[in-house]
């Protein structure tokens, strides 16, 4: 502001030192449009007011950096909150469907229950491996190919892999439903050495390809054959052949070693995960007549079943495997492991 003063006054010296006479009205206009061009030049390049006020405390908070373009915004605007995306709530569960039993489940481990189908569902609960009277209601989903199913379990509620339930038909205790999940997972996985811990150590274990069983020893083929704990542990391996009895219909000796055996008449399907599973109760029935009962009294069967596979058979290519355990000196045991089938 000095500047354009001291400009403005030595402009008017100059003019006022040629004459002392009065300037005329053209020579003061053009004194003024001098000093009004002086003036402009001179504050054409000067800061503004709004340039040199400081900036307020809100404006450095949130200011850009000096770097960026003058077309940037100068505040930065903090995202307006979205609200959270509601999440489809589970299928509404339906009436009971019946009670099922763990199946597939080893000793060691347990069926978990979670708060919603599919294993991303946070974890609510257990069941043990013997777990039984598990209620089961309509209502469930399918999450990657597996049905989950909404389910009870005294007072646990929950989702579970329906894989791992079969139907339940009759009651036992604790230590049958023990010993049978883990005998049959033994057989399952061919771990013999495992199912002689599970074997009477007395008895040993009897074999029995049909579900009429013959205790009676005499020639080959005429009984069903026994094998101890001992001798039990190496026969997958065992080149042998038995005489296991003989076919249904036929007549025809059962020659074959213990593995063809067991691929025909101990595990020809995966009786481990079966449709429904009988504590106490015989679910297959055919022409064949089971005496398990009068041979083994006070004896306890567990029953894999599985209803049928071809439709064409209505049924009548329906399989189970029975495991018959005996109580001694305090603890249960396997004494008998009967495959069953229809028969003519």
């Amino acid at each position: 502001m000095k500047r354009i003063v001291v400009l403005l006054l030595a402009v008017w010296l100059v003019v006022g030192c040629g004459s002392e006479a009065a300037p005329t009205p053209d020579l003061v206009a053009t004194q003024v449009a001098v000093m009004q061009s002086a003036a402009a030049t001179l504050t054409a390049g000067a800061p503004t007011l709004a340039a040199t006020m400081l900036p307020t405390q809100e404006d450095t908070a949130t200011a850009v950096p000096t770097s960026a373009p003058p077309s940037t915004p100068t505040r930065v605007l903090q995202p307006t909150p979205r609200p959270p995306t509601p999440t489809s709530a589970p299928p509404p569960i339906g009436p009971g469907v019946g009670k099922f039993a763990v199946v597939g489940v080893y000793a060691d481990d347990v069926l978990n229950a979670r708060s919603g189908p599919g294993v991303g569902s946070p974890i609510v609960g257990a069941i043990p491996f013997y777990g039984r009277d598990v209620e089961m209601f309509a209502g469930g989903q399918e999450v990657s190919s597996a049905w989950w199913a909404p389910i009870r379990y005294g007072t646990l509620e929950g989702w579970v892999n329906s894989n791992y339930l079969a139907r339940q038909v009759g009651q036992v205790g604790d230590p049958v439903a023990k010993l049978a999940a883990q005998a049959i997972l033994a057989i399952r996985d061919h771990a013999l050495v495992e199912l002689s811990g599970l074997v009477h150590p007395v008895k040993g274990v009897m074999f029995s390809p049909y579900t009429h069983v013959r205790p009676l020893q005499g020639a080959p083929g005429a009984a069903d054959l026994v094998f101890s704990p001992a001798q039990l542990q190496s026969l997958w391996a065992d080149p042998t052949v038995y005489q296991w009895g003989t076919f249904d219909g036929s007549g025809e000796p059962i020659e074959m070693t213990f593995r063809q055996y067991y691929d025909r008449f101990v595990y020809d399907v995966d009786f481990a995960q079966p449709e429904v599973i009988g504590f106490d109760a015989t679910i297959g029935q055919g022409n064949t007549i089971s005496n398990i009962a009068t041979v083994y009294p006070g004896a306890v069967t567990v029953e894999y079943h599985f209803e049928g596979f071809d439709p064409q058979y209505a049924g009548m290519d329906w399989r189970s495997l029975r495991l018959v355990m005996e109580e001694y000196e305090g603890a249960w045991y396997v004494v008998g492991i009967v495959h069953d089938e229809w028969t003519i």
